[in-house]
């Protein structure tokens, strides 16, 4: 079927253009489709007639009517297929490619051969991506920061320290360059370790392995202070940046800090406190232009509480996946050529609607949404850490007014779905019976989680506001992302409203143009 594509006219000249006149260059973002290679196939999950986990009753004929995905499930490659097409399309002078992660479907071990279903599944997605664009291959493609989705079980990754390379590691290498998607020039250290350095468009990336750093990591034992020794080079890579003068971007899949749907600790608190010595070093960190992340299926910006100046802002992408609520997206990033900076984000976006070709439209850019953010970043010449820390504080003040800014971080945090976020929205456009206090905690704690830190720190933040929140690392390590989200709103919310809350917040199945 042919593609739609919407709003988009002059992507490139609109991208540029959204600040005044740049010098900005600007790469295609995707992240997290999640493909599930099984999609339709019934027999799954030990249910007979199960083809969706997330999706009680929905069956084999639900996913023939449904061939693009259904929320709450992982989707088909024909999602990918569409999502890459339509990136392919708005990319015109793009001068690389970045993928964050996740390639492979949730539940993954219950594939029938999770170890070759795995690897097929990432070679299907690298291969997608290499023929949309073949003007990027290889050197052009940057992905590599494996999701925790992408090994045969979750959050699965032995630590092989020395000189011998990972198997995992290795047989992933091999159908990223099967695809040519990875030049055999990183193949040494991606091996080794999942990570590498490469320089594309003007920029230093640094692609860096996060799925080690998670609490819910396995192996869990030992827990090693320097893993694959990454922490190691990641140092040293950025000592040469300040040498040379250069500024690096670092991407990778599981951000560090706290989550924002149940709250808990993405990473333990050890890597934590020592990425933060390295990437708030007053020497190292100024380098550091941005940070980007997947793994959260949501839009999310964080900043860190003791960056150097000059150090640039992390931001979270939404996923093309649909699993987790979400309308699916993709991104273009501008950024300074001279100075590395990020300059906007573009996100583009499609709703599910049966058997309907996907019709991806322009959703929305980061200065032109938000007037604060555009003002705060135009005397300092882009985005840095300093300006979302300031972000964070005018969001909150227009949620405090029943602003226009928050709204649409909310409307988009989903990518145009429901969610908690916007239930706790002041303004009367969703429908919410939340009071006044419960939202006051919601949103103060959301924003305490836009601060990087440990839980201790999170807790202290969000105590503030009068939310007694925070999950430690043991517990983050065993509860399910829904109970998480249970719990969160059992510690805020009056008893009267918890009857209420699956119908008017996050686990409304419409999206937000439904309501």
């Amino acid at each position: 079927a042919p593609l739609t594509l919407r709003g988009t006219a002059s992507t490139t000249s609109a991208l540029r253009g959204t600040s005044g006149p740049t010098q900005g260059r600007f790469f295609v973002w995707l992240s997290d489709v999640h493909v599930d290679p099984y999609y339709g196939v019934s027999k799954q999950y030990g249910n007979d007639s199960a083809v969706c986990y997330f999706k009680g009753g929905f069956s084999a004929a639900d996913a023939a009517a449904n061939p693009y995905g259904y929320t709450a499930c992982d989707p088909s490659e024909k999602l990918w297929a569409s999502a890459v097409e339509a990136a392919k399309q708005v990319s015109d002078g793009a001068e690389f490619v970045v993928f964050t992660g996740d390639f492979t479907r949730h539940h993954q071990d219950e594939m029938p051969d999770p170890y070759a279903d795995v690897g097929r599944t990432i070679g299907t997605v690298t291969g997608a991506l290499s023929q949309a664009f073949e003007w990027a291959e290889p050197d052009g493609i940057v992905l590599g920061a494996l999701g925790n989705d992408d090994s045969p079980h979750d959050y699965e990754l032995n630590v092989t320290n020395g000189s011998q390379a990972n198997p995992w590691l290795s047989y992933v290498a091999d159908r990223f360059t099967a695809n040519d998607a990875m030049p055999r020039g990183r193949l040494p250290d991606y091996r080794d370790g999942g990570f590498f350095e490469t320089t594309l468009g003007g920029l230093k990336v640094l692609s860096i392995d996060t799925v080690m750093y998670s609490v819910k990591h396995s192996p869990s034992k030992p827990a090693l202070e320097d893993p694959f020794g990454q922490f190691a080079w990641l140092r040293e890579r950025l000592e040469a940046a300040v040498q040379n003068k250069e500024r690096v971007w670092i991407v990778g899949h599981i951000p560090p800090g706290i989550e924002s749907y149940g709250y808990t600790p993405l990473w333990q608190k050890q890597y934590v406190e020592v990425y933060l010595g390295i990437v708030q070093d007053a020497r190292l960190g100024g380098c550091i232009a941005a940070q980007l992340f997947g793994h959260v299926h949501a839009e999310e910006f964080r900043y860190l509480p003791d960056a150097p100046p000059g150090a640039g802002p992390i931001w979270l992408t939404g996923a093309l996946s649909p699993v987790y609520k979400c309308n699916p997206s993709f991104r273009l990033v501008e950024y300074d050529e001279a100075t590395g900076s990020l300059l906007n984000i573009k996100v583009f976006y499609a709703e599910l609607k049966g058997a309907q070709p996907l019709q991806w439209n322009f959703g929305y850019d980061l200065l032109g949404a938000y007037p604060s953010l555009q003002a705060a970043a135009g005397p300092r010449g882009g985005l840095s850490n300093g300006v979302f820390r300031e972000f964070a504080a005018r969001l909150f003040e227009s949620w405090e007014r029943g602003g226009e800014e928050f709204d649409t971080f909310a409307l988009w945090y989903k990518t145009r779905f429901s969610s908690d976020l916007l239930c706790a929205a002041q303004s009367n456009s969703y429908n919410s019976t939340l009071s006044p206090e419960t939202k006051r905690k919601y949103v103060g704690a959301f924003f305490c989680a836009a601060r990087v830190g440990t839980v201790e720190g999170f807790r202290a933040c969000a105590a503030a506001y009068g939310a007694d929140i925070g999950m430690d690392e043991a517990a983050g390590a065993t509860t399910l992302a829904a109970q998480a989200r249970q719990r969160h709103w059992e510690r805020i919310a009056q008893m009267s409203e918890l009857s209420s809350l699956p119908m008017v917040c996050d686990h409304v199945p419409k999206a937000v143009s439904d309501l």
